[in-house]
């Protein structure tokens, strides 16, 4: 599983955070702003995927049934990642940063306070780098349980490969951190649980209007890709 390639398709999809404007006074309703970067981040994610060695090679069905049954964690773990250099808040796509106090107001600071303290802080304090977080969003993507997948042998391989190339990631990077592997894949039941969450409390409930989110995936893999 070639790491250049999974780094790419994260530099690819990711603005400098130096770059993003503080928007507090506009993140005065964090839902519906998450709800607004929601779009434009699941047509990102499409692109991102697509970049991930041999996830095209798979059946569209199939292409479709990983985004969907994975989308919300990858989101999660795109922004959670985005926001280790800010202060109490959590940086949208769009270039907004949602404080906490914000997220308090509008009924949804038990979420936001899981996200910052077992994603964004845990990534600060191991300083994961975005070779470590395209590994594990790749995990995520390469989902073998994913609901209406047919090529179930070969995804479970790709996703032990993804494995594979992150372990020796960790040794090769960290070799004074051997439990840095086992640290990394301790954050996926904690990004399981909260995106559950976010999908109980509706954390995304505007995010593509009307369109099944399932007929949106397929209508973006079906494009062309960006260049």
């Amino acid at each position: 599983m070639p790491l250049d390639r999974i780094l790419e398709a994260e530099m690819r999809v990711d603005q400098p955070a130096s770059s993003l404007p503080s928007a507090d006074a506009s993140s005065r309703d964090p839902v519906n702003s998450m709800c607004q970067a929601a779009d434009r981040q699941l047509h990102e994610l499409v692109q991102w995927a697509r970049r991930i060695p041999h996830f095209e090679e798979l059946p569209v069905e199939d292409r479709t049934a990983l985004l969907k049954a994975g989308w919300n964690e990858l989101l999660i773990a795109a922004f959670s990642h985005r926001s280790m250099n800010a202060r109490d808040g959590i940086v949208l796509a769009t270039g907004l940063v949602v404080q906490r106090h914000s997220a308090h107001s509008a009924g949804v600071g038990d979420i936001f306070d899981r996200v910052l303290a077992e994603l964004v802080a845990k990534m600060r304090d191991m300083k994961m780098d975005k070779t470590e977080l395209g590994c594990l969003r790749a995990v995520v993507l390469f989902n073998p349980d994913a609901k209406g997948l047919k090529s179930t042998e070969r995804v479970e391989m790709l996703r032990e490969k993804v494995y594979a190339a992150l372990e020796e990631h960790c040794k090769r990077h960290h070799p004074d951190q051997p439990g840095r592997f086992g640290k990394l894949l301790l954050r996926l039941p904690a990004l399981r649980s909260i995106g559950l969450k976010c999908l109980e409390h509706l954390f995304f409930f505007k995010l593509i209007g009307d369109t099944p989110i399932d007929v949106f995936l397929q209508n973006v893999l079906q494009a062309p890709a960006d260049p």
